[in-house]
């Protein structure tokens, strides 16, 4: 039974996500307005990590848009890497999301995550979809952090995050960010 709803809520995240997914998950390495072919500078990775799971057996979620700027507003370059659901509920894995460059110069750069509108939990009793449409993932990085380790991981708390609300849960993100 545990299968077959992971499976159904698997597909149910796929099929949501798929609705004109492609052009909402486009991989912005090609120069556009946002990103000028002359962008420069050193290169981070931003990653996303599931921890404090309260007992859910699946917690998946699916990127839309991944947004790096400057605190002046400016937006920089990203390579977005996720294209598939990622199950927070794995303590050991740290998903890619993506690349992004940050200019000489830039001291701290804003960070901005949004996930497709719904995705899909499983626990012992049962399971149903998780509403992410309220709020993306936001905070502020310092490129000194940045630059010990080469990337910015997102831990994600599942027990702080996620509430209840009928058969559904609702993503109120709580988190930390790791360097």
């Amino acid at each position: 039974m545990k299968k077959l709803m992971l499976s159904v809520v698997g597909a149910a995240v796929l099929v949501l996500a798929g609705c004109g997914g492609e052009s909402r998950m486009r991989d912005v390495s090609e120069p556009g307005p946002e990103q000028p072919a002359e962008a420069q500078g050193q290169q981070y990775a931003l990653r996303l990590k599931g921890v404090n799971n309260p007992g859910y057996a699946s917690a998946l979620v699916q990127v839309r848009r991944v947004s790096i700027t400057t605190v002046d507003g400016q937006a920089l370059p990203v390579r977005l890497k996720s294209r598939f659901p990622m199950d927070l509920t794995h303590p050991e894995q740290a998903y890619l999301l993506g690349f992004f460059q940050v200019p000489e110069g830039v001291d701290r750069v804003h960070v901005e995550v949004e996930f497709d509108d719904f995705g899909g939990y499983e626990e012992a009793a049962g399971g149903g979809v998780i509403d992410t449409r309220v709020a993306p993932l936001r905070f502020e990085a310092p490129v000194t952090y940045l630059i010990q380790r080469g990337h910015a991981v997102v831990h994600l708390d599942l027990e702080q995050s996620l509430h209840e609300l009928d058969e559904a849960r609702l993503l109120l993100p709580s988190l930390d960010v790791r360097y």
